[in-house]
């Protein structure tokens, strides 16, 4: 539970969606077209890139997820936060974001259409809007859970209003109004971390106390009775699987410069590796020294805050969580909406800025159908993290330093790495269940086998592209 005063904590949000409201209003009267709506006028700075992207990825998974798995498993059970995201922000400012800026590239549709072709540029939108849809509904259903405990309504209803809220101010202001409440958000993040943490040590007279605790055991990166290959997968997942999206390519878009968005991402990966730390040691030290439940799941640390410190406490540290989410769930649906006026323009269509704003609202709906659905914030989030991703991974980085392949390839390794996420996180999991001779409910390796299949589906597409290529040109006149 988030024990703190409904009324006092319903008007401190109240404030706070306000002057997020405020912001997409304000900004959005200075919005003349859709392409000022989706690349800021192309003029953000490396600080503001830094904190969005940041903010965009630091979601309540990276909260409250990971501080309740580290305190039942150690740094093993949750490696991904944040070693793993870090890791991928780094490589992704020198593997992604400079050719994609220098480029022009506003969208992965858009590098698909110029690199391959039509038919691939829309293959890559429609798994990077729906991946992008689903990673939008576990927000949803992540901040609905935690509005409907601390003011005591139902979840339907904080659901609803939540999606609303998001929706408006998502659809005024494009990325430049998203960018901007990024910055304020990614702020209040920070600094109520980093004041819960500060709390925390003094209830356990210092900070010594909270290092003291810890146990070396705990520290392993290596969860028990884990292979080899669960290893690398786990590793690989948050790693390369958010390598390629287009929550990222739409701040690289608004950058001055390449170098510009290169130490945009780098300044990312730094502050989520120090802001994700802190939920690591509040967890590994909060489980010793205050023995909390941790069969509470992701209740864990709202109930460690609860135990240790005054009321009020909660109330920071849900508006660290409103600002989590909230920042992640906006960039969601401008990314859905870039995508589809993006299609729309290559195909010969020009986008007014009402068309790009009315695509926002209409991933706003997609979200909510989904969220209402009933499935849960870490089924959704693991299946983003999947779905598509190697096939667009393999074909953006072969794409992007080589032209080795062309349209037939991409697709290829696109409907190959989608069919195999199909195979080894639905179908295998269901033949189990029947009772298959024993095997492990989970496909082992999943994700880097999507990857080796994308690969090997892109590289024999290639060659037979080039052996049809040297018939024609054999072929007498």
């Amino acid at each position: 539970m988030l024990p703190t005063m409904p009324l006092v904590t319903a008007g401190v949000i109240a404030i706070y969606v306000a002057v997020q409201i405020a912001i997409g209003v304000w900004i959005g009267a200075r919005v003349k077209t859709a392409s000022q709506y989706y690349t800021a006028g192309g003029r953000l700075g490396a600080v503001p890139i830094a904190l969005s992207l940041f903010a965009t990825w630091f979601g309540a998974e990276s909260v409250l997820g990971s501080s309740a798995a580290i305190a039942e498993g150690g740094l093993g059970a949750a490696r991904a936060e944040p070693f793993g995201y870090a890791i991928c922000l780094f490589a992704m400012g020198y593997l992604v974001a400079r050719p994609f800026r220098e480029r022009g590239y506003a969208t992965i549709a858009a590098f698909f259409k110029a690199r391959f072709d039509r038919r691939s540029e829309l293959a890559a939108a429609m798994i990077t809007a729906l991946v992008s849809i689903i990673w939008a509904a576990a927000q949803l259903l992540a901040l609905s859970a935690i509005l409907s405990e601390a003011l005591h309504l139902p979840a339907s209803v904080t659901l609803v209003a939540t999606t609303v809220i998001v929706i408006a101010y998502a659809s005024l202001g494009g990325l430049a109004s998203d960018i901007a409440a990024d910055v304020i958000q990614g702020s209040v993040l920070l600094i109520g971390l980093i004041a819960l943490l500060i709390a925390l040590s003094l209830a356990l007279n210092d900070v010594g106390g909270i290092l003291g605790v810890i146990e070396p055991d705990q520290l392993r990166l290596v969860a028990k009775g884990e292979n080899w290959l669960d290893r690398l997968d786990s590793w690989a997942i948050p790693v390369l699987g958010s390598l390629v999206t287009q929550e990222a390519i739409a701040r690289f878009s608004g950058a001055r410069d390449g170098a510009t968005a290169v130490r945009g991402c780098l300044g990312a990966a730094g502050l989520y590796l120090i802001a994700g730390m802190i939920p690591v040691l509040i967890a590994l030290a909060g489980v010793h020294a205050l023995a909390p439940d941790t069969a509470l799941a992701d209740r864990f640390l709202p109930h460690l805050i609860a135990q240790a410190l005054p009321p009020v406490w909660s109330l920071v540290l849900i508006g660290a969580l409103l600002a989590a989410i909230l920042s992640t769930v906006d960039s969601n649906f401008l990314s859905v909406s870039a995508l589809v006026t993006g299609v729309m323009a290559r195909a010969g269509t020009a986008p007014s800025l009402w068309t790009a704003r009315g695509a926002t609202v209409l991933a706003g709906f997609a979200a909510f159908a989904i969220a209402a659905n009933g499935s849960s914030v870490y089924e959704l989030i693991a299946f983003t993290s999947i779905l598509g991703q190697g096939g667009l991974l393999v074909a953006v980085l072969i794409g992007l330093y080589s032209q080795w392949g062309g349209a037939s390839a991409a697709l290829t390794a696109i409907f190959a790495g989608s069919a195999c996420n199909v195979i080894t996180y639905g179908l295998y999991p269901l033949l189990v269940a029947k009772g298959a001779n024993g095997l492990p409910a989970q496909f082992t390796g999943g994700f880097l086998l999507s990857i080796l299949v994308s690969l090997a589906a892109y590289g024999a597409a290639a060659a037979w592209e080039q052996l049809r290529l040297a018939r024609r040109s054999a072929a007498p006149l």
